[in-house]
């Protein structure tokens, strides 16, 4: 898990596949989600239960900043 306060390793040079940790510009806001990209289907998935999952629709401000590649742990 990662938790409030942990240091990650983003490396941009990784292209993004489905269930991976990405770091996501959405609106011009970053948020670090779980990329579900399946049958045309983009979503980002968050690991925490209390947020729900965000539909990209078509046309919306959205670019994969990212993937986490490592989590070292506070």
């Amino acid at each position: 898990g990662i938790f409030d306060g942990d240091l990650l390793i983003i490396d941009r040079s990784i292209t993004p596949r489905h269930d991976q940790v990405v770091v996501a510009i959405l609106d011009g806001e970053f948020t670090l989600k779980r990329l579900y990209k399946k049958d045309g289907e983009i979503a980002l998935l968050p690991e925490n239960p209390n947020y729900s999952p965000i539909q990209i629709k078509d046309g919306a401000s959205f670019e994969v900043w990212g993937v986490a590649v490592h989590c070292i742990h506070k």
